[in-house]
């Protein structure tokens, strides 16, 4: 189930790349820059879950830095 979803996204992000890549040799700009919303939502997406992440693993050590307790 974890891995479906990166897949999911890859190809997504796969699809718009090509498609702008497409736009851009037909020549036809607007096209190609319809797309980039798109990917400028998904790159600040991925970054805000990288700093969730790490903010969760820096939450989970104690204060010493030595690594959660058991």
């Amino acid at each position: 189930m974890k891995k479906g979803l990166p897949i999911i996204m890859v190809v997504i992000i796969g699809l718009i790349v090509v498609y702008g890549t497409v736009c851009l040799y037909r020549g036809d700009l607007t096209g190609a820059y319809a797309t980039f919303p798109f990917l400028f939502v998904y790159y600040v997406w991925v970054v805000a879950m990288k700093r969730r992440r790490s903010r969760e693993k820096t939450e989970d050590q104690d204060p010493d830095g030595s690594g959660p307790t058991r």
